[in-house]
This record gives C-alpha cells, sequence and structure tokens, in this order.
C-alpha cells in the first residue's frame, strides 16, 4: 500500500477494521500501524456500509465480546473522522462486473468497494492481497 503526502479519503476495507479490534488477530500489530500512517498524514478514514456489516458480523463469528461490538458500532457512527457511506449500488460497469466474474477470490463486495474508490477517486487500504494487487492495476489504469 503507498500513501502520498496530500490528504486522501482513504476507504478501510474490513479486513482491516477487524485485524485492528481483534487483538488476537495475526495482523493486529499491522492494522495499528496502517491507521497511525493515515492518521499522522491527517487523511479521513471512510467506511463504506457494506464494510461496517462484514466487519461486525466476522467479529461476532470470532466471538468478540457484544460489548465491544457494540462500543465500535456507537463510536463509528459517532465519529467525525471517520465518513460513513450509506448508499449501496450495483450500477457497476462492465468492466467491473468483468472482475467479479473472473476466476479469482474477489467477492461481489471487494468488486463494489472497487468501483467505489475508481468513482470517487479515494484510495483503498486493504490486507487483501489479491483485492490490493487488483486495486493497484486498476488505479494505475484510471
Amino acid at each position: 500500500m503507498k500513501f502520498y503526502m496530500e490528504k486522501h479519503k482513504i476507504l478501510i476495507d474490513s479486513c482491516v477494521w477487524i485485524a485492528l479490534y481483534d487483538p488476537n488477530d495475526r495482523q493486529h500489530e499491522k492494522a495499528k500501524d496502517l491507521f497511525a500512517k493515515i492518521e499522522n498524514k491527517n487523511n479521513i478514514y471512510v467506511m463504506h456500509y457494506l464494510v461496517l456489516v462484514e466487519t461486525l458480523s466476522i467479529l461476532k463469528y470470532k466471538k468478540i465480546d457484544v460489548e465491544i461490538i457494540n462500543k465500535i458500532r456507537n463510536n463509528i457512527f459517532k465519529s467525525v473522522e471517520i465518513e460513513i457511506i450509506n448508499n449501496v449500488s450495483l450500477k457497476l460497469s462492465e468492466k467491473m462486473w468483468g472482475q467479479f466474474e473472473l476466476p479469482n477470490k474477489l467477492g461481489l463486495v471487494d468488486v463494489i468497494l472497487l468501483d467505489y474508490c475508481l468513482v470517487n477517486k479515494y484510495r483503498l487500504a486493504t490486507f487483501d492481497k489479491e483485492l490490493d494487487e487488483t486495486w493497484s492495476k486498476l488505479s494505475r489504469s484510471k
């Protein structure tokens, strides 16, 4: 992942949020470091509604204390540092549907996030190797 000097909106993928909130996650320290880098550059966190759904669901499946999940949910909705994207659209271009239909490990949520970032000129932060590689390729060709 590359971050630039100017202030950007950065859409954070669910795997990063999950690693941040789960101290037992193998990428927990990496998530803390990533958020520190983003904050140091005064960027804006963006959380897509689908990422919020994935994050809270997976944290529940990982048996994170429900009180902690409620605290996370409340903090996210009350935070001025996190922009929540509530509009979910399946109006993807043929190119983006093509990304979903390729024999890869990208899910529909991944493709929606890719499309949203490309259309709105947001950065994408993820620990998902295939999503990150696809993001790098698509963002360079845009």
